[in-house]
C-alpha cells in the first residue's frame, strides 16, 4: 500500500471517529491524541522487533503519527469555526 494513500485514509478515518464525539469536546480531542501515543509506542517497539518487520512497523507508525497530527489540527479547526 502506498504510504501517502495509507496516511490519507487514516486521516479520514480518524476525523470521522473524532466527529462522532463533536458534542463532547474532550473526547473529540482524545481520539487523535491517543492514536499519536499509540504510534509512538509502536515506533519504539519496532526497534525491538528488528528486521523487515520492524521497518514495516516504522512505516505504519509514522503514517499513523502524521495522520493523527493532521486530524487533530483539522478537528480543532472544525471545532473553532463551528463555535463562531
Amino acid at each position: 500500500m502506498n504510504f501517502f494513500f495509507a496516511t490519507v485514509l487514516l486521516t479520514v478515518v480518524i476525523i470521522g471517529i473524532s466527529l462522532i464525539f463533536i458534542k463532547k469536546k474532550p473526547f473529540m480531542y482524545l481520539v487523535p491524541i491517543s492514536l499519536m501515543i499509540i504510534s509512538m509506542i509502536l515506533y519504539i517497539s519496532s526497534f525491538y522487533i528488528g528486521g523487515w518487520g520492524g521497518v514495516g512497523m516504522i512505516a505504519l507508525s509514522s503514517s499513523l503519527l502524521i495522520s493523527s497530527a493532521a486530524a487533530l489540527i483539522i478537528v480543532t479547526l472544525i471545532s473553532y469555526f463551528r463555535t463562531e
